[in-house]
């Protein structure tokens, strides 16, 4: 996999063939990573297992967008954006969700 950084900032890149996918419980618990989404954020299966899915949300990200994430699953079964999110090493990317 080529997960990169950008030299002139924190912004990791992954190309435009590859997937992060995760799968969280009802209450946001995270229950599977794909090896992609491991890479990209900078953890572990291990670390990221049972821990909440906000454990990449980058401080930028300001918390009311999620409630309508949340809002929308519930309501449409779906939710699309772009969001910003940390990995572990402080570093961060983009994703289209």
């Amino acid at each position: 996999m080529a997960v990169t950084r950008d030299q002139n900032s924190e912004e990791w890149y992954f190309s435009s063939d590859q997937y992060i996918l995760s799968e969280t419980d009802e209450k946001g618990i995270i229950l599977y990573a794909n090896e992609t989404f491991c890479e990209i954020a900078g953890y572990s299966i291990d670390e990221l297992l049972g821990q909440p899915h906000n454990i990449v949300r980058h401080r930028d990200m300001p918390r009311i967008a999620f409630k309508g994430l949340w809002d929308d699953i519930q309501s449409k079964g779906f939710w699309t954006g772009i969001v910003k999110n940390a990995r572990k090493d402080g570093g961060f990317y983009w994703v289209h969700a």
